[in-house]
């Protein structure tokens, strides 16, 4: 905006007498007078004397003409058309033309309004915005009076002030104020400013919205006194706490609750800062919140909890004794095979050096049943589990192993002498006196092998062989006897009862092939590949025998079930399935009541259990499996896998290889599989992909 009137008619100084605006305004206008005034020698000096008053006010005085037809014609003004517009004014161009030009054309409509109030000699104020040329959009409030000149035209003087800064300040306080109310309304707040007087009384100075929610619908008065009403006796010693606190100039908080008008009883949780007033006083702010249903969660929660506790207890009552069960043998009390095989490898691990396993095998226990029944069966054996109970030594574990045999872990037992001392024990325990049982009087005897550590081995698989080829040697000399020497291989009636057994294994297993329907090569592979993994393995030359054994007999338990079961073209449903996993339990049986195979009934019973557990029927895990069953698994399933069978074609060695791998350390033994496949010749030649 620049230039200056070009004659005293043209003056946009109001003439003497005009009608001045009250207060700063009428300042404004008498030091614009003085500017745009003849007095040229005092010019300067009033023009610099009026910037600075306005820049007091960061508004600018201008002076102008509109026609009858509404243009703007710029005269003079205290500032440059430059600072509003962020540039300079193309010479060409007639400066009221190019002012409205920049006129951002949503606010058009409001400036040609404003100029039709003016030229009705009106005064008028109008905020608009200005599109500058640095490409800032600048808000503007401009407030002027018109005073109407001889050829019809306005004469505009007026105040124009950059408001973009307070207006973007205040549209953030709006939008902030409104936010802030939104949340207040969405969480039930109710704000407040209070003072805190040193008697414990408060008095209001601001209450926000919300509180004639928590009141029920009963507006806070000035006094707060329908609020104090409101509070519950029972929540009164707390919140007279809570404001005695405040007139201390404590932050505090405290949870009561309102009676509200409306009969329903609130918790609200108030919380308040204080800051301190020259008076004495303290100015409170404060927030209160409608925790009601917080309350009542709360509320449920500690009931719940309790409950929670309650059946926690329960529930530990009731899995303690699940795993006292789970580890338990039903029958006599004892460990089972599993519980025992977990403490014992624990055991060796931990301290292998000292450390002795005994096994004991109740002598001629098939008459007993045979001639008095398993109901006098299970007593004696029941019997038998509280005499070496009785034996046992703090640290000791005693286990049913399978039928009537008993383990026995003894870790102090640090040299031989002290394992056949305890042992001679236990079997006189046994022998010294007749186990009665009603009318009948039983004489039991008992045979024992046994297995030190580290000098026979120091896994659990290691003892047991040992333990178990012990026993062997007991009975061979006529049972009543312990033995922790094996017996000799070579002995003479050996060979003929080796041969006895392998000819009825395949006797059994011939029969159990033609009824099923599969060729008995099967039986023979897995009784092959059986042998000779735990040869591979390292395993004595009687556990390799017990794997051919087990390896022709495992399937023996199928010809009990069903031939439309087993010869079902597809797949089996729930109760065809549950048929099918008996077989294991009753192979064992089959073979438990030959004297020549009766050693590998643990093999066939556990050939299903599966490495990492969920097997059947007796879901072990690990080395609590007998390691003849994990050997057989694997070599059942690579067999198997090989074969051509009704329901699927063979696969290729490597592919079945691929699987077996696949599966160790979840349904078989890592070390069982590598032997396995080394024995196959295919450690090296697996088909990741193949399976």
């Amino acid at each position: 905006m620049a230039g200056s009137p070009h004659s005293a008619d043209r003056s946009p100084v109001p003439a003497s007498g005009a009608t001045a605006r009250p207060g700063r305004i009428r300042g404004l206008w008498d030091a614009a007078r003085g500017l745009w005034s003849r007095d040229a020698g005092n010019r300067r000096r009033r023009e610099v004397e009026l910037a600075r008053i306005l820049d007091l006010f960061e508004e600018h005085a201008y002076a102008g003409e509109i026609t009858a037809d509404g243009h703007y014609i710029h005269h003079a003004s205290t500032v440059p058309t430059e600072d509003l517009i962020g540039g300079a004014v193309p010479e060409d161009v007639e400066h009221g033309r190019f002012w409205e030009s920049r006129i951002a054309p949503a606010d058009w409509a409001k400036y040609e309004a404003f100029n039709r109030d003016l030229l009705g000699g009106e005064d008028a104020d109008v905020t608009y915005r200005v599109i500058g040329l640095d490409g800032v959009t600048r808000i503007l409030r401009d407030r002027a009076r018109p005073r109407r000149l001889a050829n019809g035209n306005v004469l505009v003087e007026g105040l124009i002030a950059d408001v973009t800064a307070r207006e973007e300040a205040a549209a953030r306080l709006d939008e902030a104020s409104g936010r802030f109310a939104s949340l207040l309304d969405v969480v039930g707040a109710h704000v407040y400013l209070a003072l805190a007087l040193p008697d414990g009384s408060v008095e209001e100075l601001f209450q926000g919205p919300g509180g004639d929610r928590l009141l029920g619908g009963a507006e806070p008065d000035p006094g707060m006194v329908n609020w104090d009403n409101a509070v519950h006796p029972d929540d009164r010693p707390a919140y007279d706490a809570f404001n005695q606190a405040l007139g201390r100039g404590q932050d505090s908080e405290v949870t009561y609750r309102l009676i509200g008008a409306d009969g329903i009883t609130r918790w609200v949780h108030d919380r308040a800062a204080c800051r301190p007033r020259p008076d004495g006083t303290f100015e409170v702010s404060g927030i209160v919140s409608d925790v009601t249903e917080r309350r009542h969660l709360e509320d449920e929660l500690k009931r719940s909890m309790r409950e929670m506790k309650v059946a926690h207890r329960e529930l530990e009552r009731a899995r303690a004794d699940a795993e006292v069960r789970a580890g338990t043998d039903e029958l006599t009390g004892t460990f089972n095979r599993r519980h025992f095989a977990h403490i014992a490898t624990e055991a060796l691990t931990a301290n292998a050096a000292a450390c002795g396993l005994l096994l004991l095998d109740a002598d001629n226990f098939k008459e007993i049943n045979d001639a008095y029944g398993h109901a006098v069966g299970d007593a004696v054996l029941i019997d038998l589990a509280h005499r070496l109970s009785a034996g046992l030594e703090p640290g000791d574990c005693l286990a049913r192993w399978g039928g009537e045999e008993f383990a026995i872990l003894l870790p102090r037992a640090r040299s031989a002498d002290e394992l056949a001392r305890r042992a001679e024990s236990f079997r006189h325990a046994v022998s010294d006196s007749p186990i009665a049982n009603g009318d009948v009087r039983l004489d039991l005897t008992i045979s024992v092998g046994g297995a030190l550590a580290p000098d026979h081995g120091e896994t659990l698989d290691a003892l047991l062989e040992r333990a178990d080829s012990c026993l062997y040697e007991a009975k061979h000399r006529g049972r009543n006897c312990v033995s922790l020497h094996p017996g000799d291989p070579r002995s003479a009636d050996a060979p003929k009862t080796a041969t006895n057994a392998v000819e009825s294994a395949r006797a059994l297993a011939f029969a159990c092939s033609l009824r099923e329907g599969i060729p008995q090569e099967h039986a023979a592979e897995v009784a092959r590949l059986a042998g000779l993994t735990a040869e591979h393995l390292g395993l004595p030359a009687r556990a390799a025998h017990r794997c051919r054994l087990a390896g022709w007999l495992h399937d023996v338990g199928k010809l009990a079930v069903p031939e439309h079961v087993l010869n079902k073209p597809g797949p089996l449903d729930d109760a065809e399935w549950a048929l099918m996993r008996t077989h294991p339990g009753v192979g064992a049986d089959i073979v438990a009541r030959i004297p020549a195979l009766r050693q590998v009934a643990p093999a066939v019973r556990h050939h299903h259990e599966r490495y990492s557990g969920n097997g059947y029927p007796d879901d072990l895990a690990g080395q609590s499996i007998p390691i003849e069953a994990r050997i057989i698994a694997a070599a059942d399933a690579y067999a198997a896998m090989t074969a051509d069978r009704p329901y699927s074609p063979a696969r290729m060695p490597q592919q079945a290889a691929a699987e077996l791998r696949r599966c160790a350390g979840s349904h078989f033994d890592p070390a069982v599989v590598e032997a396995l496949l080394a024995v196959l010749g295919l450690t090296d030649q697996i088909e990741l992909d193949a399976a």
